[in-house]
This record gives structure tokens, sequence and C-alpha cells, in this order.
């Protein structure tokens, strides 16, 4: 006969199954009470050896960055944050150390601008503790790279970080040096300004240095937000205006011109194209006829002074006017103020009229004549030299002889007495 016994206890109920009842019943039962007691005894000593172990590893600490796998190029460089979080490294010294850098790359743990090997942690995982530099290879194959931080606590607690590097041969995209307007015109001597705008589409930030080929004795400058500059930094994925600056010799020739400019950085070189139409050189002279800038005057008296105004450049000139600045009380006058129009090469005459005024007394004095239109001016400085009358000199010179002839009847008359 086949029967089931069940044996209960306070954590577990045993199934057993007989195959047959016999007199040793009682004898077999109680060896399985034996053995499942012992049974339970050695689970809860096991239990209460190894919590204590548990407890150890869940109050450790744990090393990590916000974004631990990137995307790079060849030659980038680029910076991991370094956070650390757990109750075992609040107020605790953690030492730092790369463990394992593929061949080739280069890094160092810095905090600040010191390179560093064990910092101060205060748990809470908020604070960056430290960031990580690392310096892909040039010739660094395309692929995952890992790069893996050790930090080890005092009391031993410790944690390894993996970082992948996945390098790819390819930009996220093509930048670009971009010019609003490249075609200008004007005359020699006048400064063109160029608006362009630098579009950084790679994925990492880029310092352009920037350079032209203009023609010897052209000046070309650079500026951003008003400073002039000779490089620039671009963050990835940003755009930055740069204002160009051209400006020719003053006696530039008639023609056309094309510049190049380049934004060059350690990864790319851009380009733009600048076209310069010159339409000639204005060049405006004023003198005299004789080439002197001197003359003789009398107080009260007009006195003449021959000019000649000559167009030395090759475009007509317009809207000519001629003025003057002389001493207060003198009178200056042209027999033409304006002149309408002056082409390329010639040259025409006109007369100033100066009258010194009536209390200039004797000695030079300078009177400026300017001559201007709306494009070029010119001006001529004349020392004019205020002298007497001879009438009054004359006059001057017979009365001291009349005072010594005087003199001389006197003491003839009377010295004797």
């Amino acid at each position: 006969m086949k029967q089931q016994t069940y044996f209960s206890t306070q954590n577990e109920t045993v199934l057993t199954k007989a195959v047959a009842v016999s007199p040793s019943g009682d004898e077999t039962a109680a060896v399985i009470r034996t053995v499942f007691a012992v049974t339970t005894v050695i689970s809860m000593a096991l239990y209460l050896l190894l919590s204590p172990l548990k407890v150890h590893a869940a109050e450790g600490f744990q090393l990590y960055t916000d974004n631990p796998g990137i995307r790079v190029t060849a030659g980038d460089t680029v910076s991991f944050d370094l956070h650390l979080l757990g109750g075992n490294a609040a107020g605790k010294d953690v030492s730092l150390s790369i463990a394992s850098m593929p061949e080739g790359f280069t890094g160092y743990i810095k905090n600040g601008s010191y390179e560093v090997s064990k910092v101060h942690a205060d748990g809470n995982g908020e604070d960056v503790i430290a960031s990580l530099q690392v310096t892909v290879p040039s010739e660094a194959s395309e692929g995952v790279h890992e790069v893996t931080i050790h930090a080890e606590a005092e009391e031993g607690y410790a944690d390894d970080l993996t970082l992948e590097l996945n390098v790819s041969g390819l930009e996220a995209g093509e930048s670009n040096f971009h010019v609003e307007y490249p075609d200008q015109e004007g005359v020699s001597g006048t400064p063109f300004s160029y608006s362009t705008t630098i579009a950084n589409n790679t994925l990492s930030t880029q310092n352009y240095n920037f350079s032209s080929d203009a023609p010897a004795g052209w000046l070309v400058s650079f500026t951003s937000d008003a400073t002039q500059i000779s490089s620039l930094e671009v963050e990835s994925g940003s755009s930055a205006g740069v204002t160009i600056t051209v400006t020719p010799p003053d006696k530039a020739e008639a023609g056309e011109y094309k510049i190049s400019c380049a934004a060059t950085s350690a990864r790319e070189q851009l380009s733009t194209d600048l076209n310069v139409t010159i339409l000639g050189t204005y060049d405006m002279e004023l003198s005299t006829t004789d080439g002197r800038l001197s003359l003789d005057a009398f107080a009260k008296k007009e006195s003449d002074i021959n000019l000649k105004l000559t167009n030395n450049g090759n475009i007509d000139l317009e809207n000519l006017s001629l003025t003057s600045s002389a001493p207060a009380g003198w009178e200056v006058s042209f027999d033409t103020t304006s002149i309408d129009r002056l082409e390329a090469g010639a040259s025409v005459d006109v007369t100033a009229h100066i009258t010194p005024g009536d209390n200039a007394l004797t000695g030079d004095y300078i009177t400026v004549i300017t001559a201007s239109c709306d494009n070029q001016s010119d001006s001529a400085e004349f020392r004019i030299t205020v002298k007497t009358r001879t009438g009054w000199g004359i006059f001057a010179v017979a009365i001291i002889i009349a005072v010594l002839a005087g003199l001389y009847y006197v003491m003839k008359k009377y010295g004797r007495r």
C-alpha cells in the first residue's frame, strides 16, 4: 500500500513520498526533521555572513560622465567632465588615473588649469570633480576606441569608467566663408568694406586665422565686434560675422582686382573672393602760376595772387569751390569762386584778391586758400608780408631831417654863449 506523508515546519512544508509503510517509518521521519533543521541553521548563518558584503557594495561610489560615448574625427581634442556619486566618496580623497588608452591617443586628467592625480570629492554627483582631456591622433583609424578611467578611495572603494570615442573621417557638414556683396567699385585710396560670415559646421570648435593675397601696397584688415583681429574662434554649429576692409593705394590704376581671403583652422581652409573695380584716381593740386607762395602787400590795398588749379587724376572733377582763411579784418575774394567741371589732366587759372586790414602792422601774416570738391581737396599756404607805404616813409624821413636841422640851428646859435 502506498501513502503520502507531509512534514510541516515554521518556515516551509516538505513533501516526501513513502513507497511502503514499514515499522521503521518513525525513525525515517526523525532523520528528515534533523536534516531540515541543520539546513535551516546553515542558511541563516550564510545570510548573516554575506549580508555585510552586500551592504558594503551598496555603499560604494560610482564614477560617471554625462556623455560616455561621443563621435569625433581624427585630430580632435575632446573633454569629458567627471562626476563621483556615492556615500563612501563624501569627504574623501579619491585617486584618479587613466587605466587604458588606445595607441597613439594622448590625454590627462585636470581640474581647472592643473593636471591632477587625486581630488577631494563630496560624493553628491552634482559637482565636476575633474575632467579628462583626450587628443585623437590625426592618423587614428575609423571605429570605436575605448579609454578607461580608474577611481579609488582611501578605504579601497573603487570604480572604473569606460569612454567610447567613435572616430570618423567625415565631418557633420561643410563649413563656409560667405561674403554678402563681393563686387564693389570706387576710386583709388577709398576703403571698401565687405560683410562676411564664417559658419563652422564641424563637430568641434575651430580657431580660424585670416590672410589675403592683396597686391603690394593694398591694405586688408579683418574686424569682429568693432575689434581688429587676425584670428577668430568659432564654436561647433555656430557662425560669426567678420568685416573685411580693403584699401587700395592712392595711385592704384583703374581696372578690376580680385582679392582672395582665407580663414584657416587646424582642420580646414575656407576662402572667399572679393572683387574691387577701381574707376580711377582723384588728384587735385592748388599752386600759383609762378610757383611762389609769398606776397608783399600794404594795409588797405588790394594785392593779387595768380592761382593755378590742376587735375592730375584720371577722373573729371566737378563742382569745385574756392575758400580762404585770413587774419581778422582782411578781405579775400576770387574772380571766380566755383568751377563746374575740371577735366582729367586739365588746369585752370584763378586770381585771388587779398586786402590786408586797416590796422595791419608791418610784418608777416599767413593766409590759406583751399580748393575742394565732393571727392578731393587741396590747400596752399601763403605768407603775406605787410609793408609801410613809401609816401609815409618819405614823410617820416623829412620829419627826422627837420628835427635834426632844428637841433643843429639851436646849437650853433646858442652854443657859443
